[in-house]
């Protein structure tokens, strides 16, 4: 049996900012819930940030977030909301369309 070579794959490594785009399409396409967020460690002053994907928000946890954006507009919170109709993305909107909050 003759033995096997490994060879090191070379990751290619991109920014986040340059993955979020295709994985923002591809949760929309799926109907996913798209979270963006981070975590601060406040013993190390170390910051985590958490990209999820998948079916994450309740009907009553979309309630209280959308209660929390409410209260704190004032140190510049907001929400975009889009009627998510049978063309799904398909159509380019004006922001128009959107309700910002």
């Amino acid at each position: 049996m003759a033995s096997r070579i490994k060879q090191q794959r070379k990751k290619k490594r991109e920014a986040i900012i340059e993955l979020l785009p295709e994985m923002l399409t591809s949760a929309l396409s799926m109907n996913d819930d798209f979270i963006v967020t981070f975590e601060t460690h406040p013993d190390e002053g170390k910051q985590d940030l958490h990209v999820l994907r998948g079916k994450l928000i309740t009907p009553c946890m979309l309630g209280t977030l959308k209660n929390r954006v409410e209260i704190q507009q004032e140190d510049g919170s907001t929400i975009m909301t889009l009627h998510w109709g049978k063309s799904r993305g398909k159509n380019v909107v004006g922001r128009d369309v959107w309700k910002v909050s």
